[in-house]
């Protein structure tokens, strides 16, 4: 009877630290951040409470209003991403010779920082850069742009490089899901005179719609917390800031009351797209 209490004692020690420092280092600062968004702090002096002004500023503020219209676009190349993800997925998903180097080069842009992938897109955007040489070598150069400068091609332009970034997440995923169906069906399947296009209709999309759904979800979240490409390649500059910039941007100005507003805002809206995501697919279930 003693040792089983020291068992559970022990047990409870060593769920008290994780608790710990989850309480102290995630928790905390989160119900800090709420604090501080309803006041105008600096960063240092006095904290005075504003109420719901950021939120307000935030919410009829044409300038930052934008700032969640310009995640859309990163929202609508995950379509494109996706569906070439899957094709590949469908493509390595039947055995041939050099199929290991093949996934070796379709996996590999993914596993490239994010530094590396700015760096060569500002190159491939440049005015001199590989798509206006590509373009010109068509014979296409009335479509020669300075991408990256034009304010209604820069966005778009932006939002494209997550296609060739993230493709192989969305692979490596369909690809798992892919190899978990039974040879069994495609036997039963091929013995039917199934062909590849009913054969990925009827057997291969159901398989794969939660990992689909899932993909989603990373798409619609990542989108509105999208940081790492915009700010390296023009600095959220020409039109480009995303919500994460912005906080970024205000908290290096001293404007932490308002930054942390806006954080809770992007993550209230996180919330908000995966809960609703989460119904859709227990509806479908």
């Amino acid at each position: 009877m003693k040792s089983k209490k020291q068992e559970k004692l022990l047990i409870c020690l060593f769920l008290l630290c994780p608790l710990v420092f989850l309480l102290i280092f995630s928790y905390t600062p989160i119900l800090l951040n709420v604090y501080l968004s309803f006041t105008n702090w600096k960063g240092f002096g006095d904290i005075n409470f504003v109420g719901l002004s950021n939120y307000k500023r935030l919410l009829t503020d044409p300038r930052y209003i934008q700032l969640f219209k310009n995640c859309l676009w990163y929202m609508l190349v995950a379509i494109p991403q996706l569906l070439f993800a899957f094709i590949l997925a469908v493509i390595v998903n039947t055995p041939f010779k050099g199929i290991k180097v093949f996934k070796g080069i379709v996996i590999f842009p993914y596993l490239l920082n994010g530094v590396i992938v700015s760096t060569i897109f500002i190159l491939f955007f440049n005015p001199e850069g590989t798509l206006n040489i590509m373009l010109g070598a068509f014979g296409m150069d009335s479509l020669q742009n300075n991408w990256l400068q034009n304010l209604k091609l820069v966005n778009p332009a932006i939002a494209s490089v997550s296609i060739w970034r993230y493709y192989g997440l969305g692979f490596l995923m369909f690809y798992g899901a892919l190899q978990s169906i039974p040879t069994e069906i495609y036997e039963a399947a091929s013995l039917d005179g199934v062909n590849k296009m009913q054969e990925i209709r009827y057997i291969m999309v159901p398989y794969i719609k939660k990992v689909l759904l899932i993909n989603i979800i990373l798409s619609i979240s990542g989108s509105i917390q999208v940081f790492e490409i915009p700010y390296i390649m023009v600095g959220g500059a020409n039109g480009t800031m995303t919500p994460v910039i912005s906080i970024t941007q205000n908290m290096q100005s001293n404007r932490v009351g308002f930054a942390s507003a806006l954080s809770i805002l992007v993550f209230f809206i996180v919330v908000i797209a995966v809960s609703v995501q989460r119904l859709v697919v227990k509806e479908k279930d």
